[in-house]
């Protein structure tokens, strides 16, 4: 798996959560990719039913964003919510090395009661798909949630803790890959 840290601000708006956006920015094959800037989910891109219902608004003004594709034929749903748990157990991991104390709820981090990420999985014709957002700052937060982020936590350089994450996770995979191709089969 490949990863890439955009340095540019990029606003997320869920589009990116379509296959091969991350071919558009000149990676091929499973990857992951690292931006940040401002977040609003529009409702035509929003991918979880509950929240659309709920007319829910996805916002915030700056986040780490994080897209993960990988390709698997067929794609599966169940793989991508696994692969999501997974990222997010990496992500409590750094935070926790560095002291700060997170709880974690399903696919949903917590400092204290205050929600410091929002996620989703999918999955495509070939590819499954992630988006990991973590609030640099609570501004432009739904007013509805408390929230917590990173410049709270003491957490300065966005880039840096990507950095982290992106070794940590394609580790992670890259071992599970090397596994795979180790183990005969039952």
């Amino acid at each position: 798996m490949k990863s890439m840290i955009l340095k540019d601000r990029i606003k997320y708006d869920g589009s990116q959560i379509a296959p091969l956006w991350a071919y558009s920015m000149g990676i091929k094959g499973d990857s992951m990719v690292i931006f940040h800037g401002p977040m609003d989910v529009t409702f035509d891109n929003m991918k979880d039913l509950e929240d659309e219902k709920a007319g829910k608004t996805i916002k915030g003004d700056d986040l780490v964003h994080i897209i993960v594709e990988r390709f698997n034929s067929p794609a599966s749903m169940r793989l991508a919510y696994y692969m999501q748990r997974l990222l997010i157990v990496c992500i409590k991991e750094i935070l926790g090395k560095r002291g700060i104390e997170i709880t974690r709820n399903g696919d949903d981090l917590f400092v204290g009661d205050g929600k410091l990420t929002v996620s989703i999985a999918s999955a495509g014709v070939t590819s499954e798909k992630i988006h990991c957002g973590i609030n640099i700052t609570t501004k432009g937060t739904p007013s509805d949630i408390h929230t917590a982020a990173l410049l709270d936590l003491g957490i300065n350089d966005w880039e840096l803790f990507s950095e982290e994450i992106a070794q940590d996770f394609v580790k992670e995979i890259d071992d599970i890959e090397g596994d795979i191709a180790k183990t005969k089969s039952l």
